[in-house]
């Protein structure tokens, strides 16, 4: 394990009506998270090989073989590296590549190292085990601490790079050995290629889990990868630099955010600026974890110009890039009503009906969470949602023939609107055919759909009592329906909630006794 006064070295490293549409807004996170992150987590490689056919390189500034070192030396191991470039290597040559790792020769050395390197960067079948059995890792580590021959060190970097590509257990080789606080170093390094290979072997170890991603924090990680990227030299740099900084970015529990805060407006000039689909998802996944937070984080998000882009993405032909975009905008439209209002005026609502159309049910579970998140905001806002016909008329669609996941999201986003619209809002939802949908539902087996339909209509109601006074017209058409004969009958359920829905129903409007 690295010596404890080594971490030095490597960086210091009473409630008002918003609370109430905040609390509204958060309601469902628990059941929300597990299933995003199962998302997350089906869709993005967390870890990448680093292969032997790495190309579109610049050359470097200063040379891997520098020029102090003897000229025959030099031009020994420029030839060699030349002919081990063309050469590949098998299992078979495993015995021979470990007696040349531990000579003392630096032409030995450097064949052992790059011939690990090679063997290392094969698709699948790669020898990681066995260089851990071998006791290489410390060897390899040994070799970077050195610092003796700048290509030596990058073959090294390379190979434990592989390493962490397998599973934890693998990981934890590299990790016991001092290898976070190592490649955090390396990120510095004033070689290129050297400093590139570390963002490989940062996201691999960060993609591993959320302990060894919150060790890099602690050291610092985040800000030299965001150096990396805001000086790289070509497309590759920032492609490989923002997969890292996503694996530092994601995972719950969510990381620290003093740790990451700075890569959030990085992620948002790369969503602004890149057209490559696995920059952009990369990066927009990152985001949507960034910026799942408090509203100055979500200020950050707006005030970087980028929500004109991300609604643009929503028309993305690819998946892996709508679900993480989407879910920025969700978490963008918790926040208060003017930036609430800046999303919507961008357009938003334009795109959502076609989202809920979509074939895909994580886009309209997506779909039906952001809009419900929009319907919990202010009266103007549900306005902007209710007289929208085309989302309207798939809400209630979703609510009477979709999964039950999604009719659960569906009733949520009409429910808010029933308690944050305004009473025109109501008699517009109800002339669409609100109660028949709802009566539907209560036929249904789902109990936490249930007690969402039983609060809105609740809610329903006391908007009656407000227009139409002694009459009221929604509880007559609820009795028309033998939707309130349905919550007597609901009374007498198991599941405690409805009971107690039910039962502030007819006690608000009828003479009901409770049975507690």
């Amino acid at each position: 394990m690295q010596p404890q006064n080594q971490f030095s070295l490597f960086g210091n490293v009473q409630v008002n009506e918003a609370e109430q549409n905040s609390e509204v807004k958060k309601k469902r996170e628990e059941f929300a998270t597990e299933i995003r992150s199962r998302e997350r987590n089906n869709i993005i490689n967390n870890k990448r090989l680093a292969q032997n056919n790495q190309t579109n390189k610049l050359p470097e500034s200063l040379p891997l073989i520098p020029p102090t070192l003897p000229q025959e030396l030099q031009i020994a191991l420029k030839t060699q590296q030349e002919q081990l470039m063309k050469r590949t290597f098998s299992f078979e040559d495993f015995p021979d590549v470990l007696q040349k790792i531990f000579s003392t020769d630096i032409l030995q050395l450097h064949y052992g190292v790059t011939g690990l390197r090679k063997m290392l960067s094969v698709e699948s079948g790669a020898p990681i085990q066995q260089v851990i059995d071998a006791n290489l890792v410390p060897k390899l580590i040994d070799m970077i601490q050195k610092e003796q021959i700048p290509q030596l060190v990058l073959e090294a970097a390379w190979a434990l790079t592989n390493v962490a590509s397998g599973t934890t257990q693998q990981t934890q080789s590299i990790i016991d050995k001092g290898g976070i606080y190592l490649f955090v170093k390396l990120l510095s390094s004033q070689y290129r290629d050297i400093a590139e290979q570390a963002v490989w072997a940062i996201g691999n170890i960060a993609g591993d889990c959320t302990q060894y991603r919150d060790l890099i924090l602690r050291v610092g990680g985040v800000d030299p990868l965001i150096t990396i990227m805001q000086n790289a030299p070509n497309k590759n740099t920032i492609k490989h630099c923002t997969w890292s900084l996503s694996n530092l970015c994601r995972g719950k529990p969510i990381p620290d955010f003093k740790y990451v805060k700075n890569a959030l407006p990085v992620f948002c000039k790369v969503i602004i600026e890149e057209t490559d689909p696995e920059v952009l998802t990369d990066a927009c996944w990152a985001l949507s974890y960034l910026s799942d937070g408090d509203n100055s984080r979500l200020q950050t998000v707006i005030d970087s110009q980028v929500i004109p882009t991300l609604i643009k993405l929503l028309d993305h032909s690819s998946l892996q890039l709508v679900i993480p975009t989407l879910r920025i905008l969700g978490n963008v439209v918790t926040g208060d009503e003017t930036q609430t209002t800046y999303v919507l005026n961008q357009g938003l609502l334009l795109k959502i009906p076609k989202l809920l159309s979509h074939d895909k049910k994580a886009i309209r579970r997506e779909a039906c969470w952001t809009i419900s998140n929009i319907t919990a905001g202010s009266s103007n806002q549900v306005s902007q949602v209710v007289r929208d016909s085309a989302i309207l008329e798939k809400l209630f669609t979703l609510m009477t023939t979709d999964v039950e996941e999604i009719v659960r999201e569906a009733t949520w986003a009409i429910s808010n609107s029933t308690k944050h619209g305004g009473n025109s809002d109501i008699q517009l939802l109800v002339q669409k055919g609100l109660l028949n949908v709802f009566k539907q539902l209560l036929e249904g087996d789902d109990t936490q759909t249930m007690t969402v339909v039983l609060e809105a209509l609740l809610n329903v109601l006391k908007r009656g009592d407000q227009d139409f006074k002694d009459d009221n017209y929604y509880l007559t058409q609820l009795e028309q329906m033998g939707v309130i004969s349905k919550i007597e009958i609901l009374q007498k359920h198991q599941n405690q909630s409805v009971y107690q829905k039910c039962f502030s129903i007819l006690e608000q409007y009828y003479e009901a006794e409770s049975e507690l």
